[in-house]
């Protein structure tokens, strides 16, 4: 990903049905690319199952959603 402008980023994972699955990213952040990892795991570090999840970052520059599939 690539932050344009420096400032707060957040990146999270929600499901189909729009709830927050996971919080990957929350912090201050400079202009640059970055590379964020999610291993298919909720909050509580239990395994999500097989679905369409949405990645949505959100930062000064403006946000942005990415749909995803996992399958195990």
């Amino acid at each position: 990903m690539r932050v344009d402008k420096a400032g707060e980023v957040k990146v999270f994972v929600f499901n189909i049905a729009g709830e927050e699955v996971d919080k990957l990213v929350d912090q201050q952040l400079n202009i640059g690319n970055y590379r964020f990892s999610w291993d298919g795991r909720n909050k509580n570090g239990a395994m999500t199952g097989n679905a369409v999840y949405f990645i949505v970052v959100e930062q000064p520059s403006g946000n942005t959603v990415k749909k995803v599939i996992l399958l195990k």
